[in-house]
C-alpha cells in the first residue's frame, strides 16, 4: 500500500497534463483574475437563481415538467460535479504523500493526514453548503452558492472576518444583557404581564427592545419593568453605533487592500515602472516630472492617508501600505517591467529597511535612496543602494557653483548667509575651504554659537525684528545674499527689506518647504533653490542614465 501511494504520487507529481489540469480548474474555481472566471461564475448564478425561482413559482404556477427534469436532475449533476472538483482542488495529496515520504513517516501518519486535510474540508461550512445544493429538496440553500461567484459577498465578509474579536465582545455583551433584562422582566411580570407566560417571551421581549425594532406586542406593566424597557434601549442605540462602527472601519481597511490589489494588477501591465516609496513633497515632485516625460509609469507606496489622497486626486496609481511590508515587495517583485525603485523617506532607517526589502526579493534591483543623515552613507553603500542622494547637498553645490561664479564677475562683493542651519550649514562650511569670505548674520543663538565653534570670524547675531537692523541690511549693498534662516518669513522680510532700500546685488533663497516659491519671488528673490525640485531633477537624471543603458 505505502509503496503504491509514494509510486502513484510520484507519477502525479511528474506528469504536465494532471498538473495542468488540475491548475485550470483550480484557477477557474477560486482565481477571480483568471480570464474564464467570470463567465463560469455567471453561468453558475444562472443556474442557481433559476432554480430558487422554479422552487418559488411551483408554489402558485403549474411548471412543465421538462423544467423540473432541468432542475432536479442537470442542475444537480452540474453542482455535483462542481462538489467533485472543490473536493479534488482542495489538498494536493501527492504532495502530502511524498513530504511524509521523505520525513520517514508510517504508512498510518500518511492516511491520517490524507484523511484529515480531506475531513476538514467536507465539513466546512462553504462545502456543507456545496453538498446540501446538489439535492433538490435543498434548493433553497442554494442561494448560499452564491457567495463563491459574488465577489463583494466575500470581501465583505472578508472584511468583517477581521473583526473577529470586536464582534465576539459584542456579541458576549448582547448575550449577557439580553438574558439579563430578559431575566428581571420574567422574575417581575410573570403572571402579571398576560403576554409573558414563558421565559421565551421574555427573551423575545429584551432581544426586540435591545435591538430598538419595538414590535409593540409585548411591553411590560409595571414601573420597574418599564424602567428596564427604556434602559435597554438606550443599551441598544450604543450597541448600534458600536457595530456600525466596527463595519466601517472593517468596510474602509477591506477597500484599501482592494484599491492596493487593484493597482498591483495595473502595474503589471506598465512599461518602465518606477516604484515610489513615499509622497511627501519630494515624491510629488518626481511623481509630477514622470508623469510629463511620458517615459515612465509611476507607481507610488504610501500609508498616510493624507497622501494617498492628494496622490489619488493627481490621478497616481497609488499602492496603499509601506515598503516594510513583505508581501507588497513580493507582488510587485513578480514581474520585470521595473526599472528601478526610490525610496524618500526622512526617516533614514525606514529607507534602509526598503532598501533592504527591495534586495531580499531580488538583488538585481535598481534602488536609488534619499538620505538624511550624512553620517550613515556607510550603511547605505553597505546594502548596495545603487544611487544615494543628499537633498541638501544638491542645493549647496548649486549655490556654491553659483556663488563662485558670481564672485568672479563681482571682485569686490561678499557672500552674506542669512541663517546657519541645517539649510546653509554645509554651504558655508564648503566656502570656507575654499577660501571665500563669508558674513553670516544669525536670530538663534544657539546657531551662532555652533557658527563661533565651528571657526568662522565674522559671525553676528542679529534681531531682525528690531528697527536698528535696517541699517545692516543698507551696508550689504551689491553683495550676494544668501537668504536660508529656518524662519521662512523672516526670509521674505529679509528679501522685501533689501529690495525697497534699492539694493543692487543679488539674492538668493534655500528653499526647503511645501509652500509655494512664488512668495519668494514676489519678495524679491532672484534666485530659488528649491531642495525638493532640484533633488527630484536629479533622481530623473539618474533614471534616464538607466533608461539609456538598456
Amino acid at each position: 500500500m505505502r509503496a503504491f501511494l509514494i509510486k502513484r504520487s510520484l507519477r502525479l507529481k511528474n506528469s504536465k497534463r494532471y498538473q495542468k489540469r488540475k491548475l485550470f480548474f483550480k484557477e477557474l474555481l477560486e482565481n477571480h483574475e483568471f480570464s474564464y472566471k467570470k463567465y463560469f461564475d455567471t453561468f453558475m448564478i444562472v443556474l442557481i437563481v433559476f432554480s430558487v425561482l422554479v422552487l418559488v413559482l411551483a408554489k402558485t404556477k403549474d411548471i412543465p415538467s421538462w423544467i423540473f427534469f432541468l432542475d432536479i436532475y442537470i442542475v444537480s449533476f452540474i453542482f455535483f460535479i462542481e462538489y467533485i472538483l472543490r473536493f479534488w482542488i482542495n489538498h494536493d495529496i501527492h504532495k502530502m504523500v511524498l513530504e511524509h515520504e521523505r520525513q520517514g513517516d508510517s504508512l498510518w501518519v500518511i492516511l491520517f493526514t490524507i484523511l484529515k486535510s480531506k475531513l476538514l474540508y467536507v465539513i466546512s461550512i462553504p462545502a456543507l453548503i456545496d453538498l446540501l445544493a446538489i439535492f433538490s429538496q435543498f434548493r433553497i440553500i442554494r442561494l448560499l452558492k452564491l457567495y463563491h461567484y459574488l465577489y463583494g459577498a466575500k470581501t465583505l465578509l472578508k472584511a468583517l472576518s477581521k473583526k473577529e474579536f470586536e464582534f465576539k465582545f459584542l456579541g458576549y455583551i448582547l448575550f449577557a444583557v439580553v438574558f439579563s433584562f430578559a431575566t428581571i422582566l420574567y422574575v417581575l411580570e410573570y403572571e402579571v404581564n398576560e403576554n409573558i407566560n414563558s421565559f421565551l417571551d421574555a427573551l423575545y421581549w429584551a432581544l426586540v427592545t435591545v435591538s430598538t425594532v419595538g414590535y409593540g406586542d409585548i411591553s411590560p406593566v409595571t414601573d420597574i419593568g418599564k424602567t428596564i424597557s427604556m434602559l435597554g434601549i438606550i443599551f441598544g442605540i450604543a450597541m448600534i453605533s458600536f457595530v456600525t462602527s466596527v463595519m466601517v472601519s472593517a468596510f474602509a481597511e477591506r477597500f484599501d487592500e482592494l484599491r492596493t490589489y487593484s493597482s498591483i494588477n495595473r502595474l503589471y501591465n506598465m512599461d518602465n515602472v518606477i516604484i515610489l516609496n513615499g509622497y511627501g513633497y519630494l515624491g510629488s515632485r518626481i511623481a509630477y516630472y514622470l508623469s510629463q516625460s511620458k517615459i515612465y509609469n509611476c507607481v507610488i507606496i504610501e500609508e498616510n492617508k493624507e497622501k494617498t489622497n492628494r496622490a489619488i486626486n493627481n490621478a497616481q496609481v497609488i499602492i496603499y501600505g509601506d515598503g516594510y511590508s513583505h508581501e507588497i515587495m513580493k507582488q510587485i517583485n513578480k514581474r520585470e517591467n521595473i526599472l528601478a525603485m526610490l525610496t524618500l523617506k526622512s526617516n533614514d532607517i525606514e529607507n534602509i529597511y526598503f532598501i533592504l526589502n527591495a534586495k531580499s526579493y531580488d538583488k538585481n534591483a535598481v534602488v536609488f535612496s534619499r538620505i538624511t543623515h550624512q553620517h550613515l552613507l556607510s550603511q547605505y553603500q553597505s546594502i548596495k543602494t545603487d544611487r544615494i542622494i543628499d537633498p541638501y547637498a544638491i542645493i549647496h553645490n548649486r549655490a556654491f557653483s553659483y556663488a563662485k561664479h558670481y564672485l568672479k564677475n563681482s571682485k569686490e562683493a561678499k557672500v552674506v548667509l542669512f541663517g546657519f542651519g541645517k539649510k546653509s550649514r554645509n554651504l558655508a562650511e564648503k566656502l570656507k575651504v575654499h577660501s571665500i569670505n563669508i558674513i553670516i548674520y544669525e536670530n538663534c543663538r544657539e546657531h551662532h554659537t555652533r557658527a563661533k565653534e565651528l571657526g568662522f570670524a565674522n559671525v553676528e547675531l542679529i534681531n531682525f525684528e528690531d528697527e536698528k537692523h535696517l541699517n545692516t541690511l543698507k551696508s550689504l549693498n551689491n553683495n550676494l545674499i544668501i537668504c536660508s534662516l529656518d524662519d521662512e518669513a523672516l526670509n521674505h522680510y529679509l528679501a522685501i527689506s533689501l529690495k525697497v532700500n534699492t539694493f543692487h546685488g543679488k539674492i538668493i533663497a534655500l528653499s526647503d518647504t511645501k509652500q509655494n516659491n512664488r512668495q519668494l519671488k514676489l519678495a524679491g528673490a532672484d534666485l530659488i533653490f528649491d531642495l525638493y525640485d532640484e533633488s527630484a531633477k536629479e533622481f530623473i537624471h539618474y533614471l534616464d542614465e538607466i533608461k539609456g543603458k538598456i
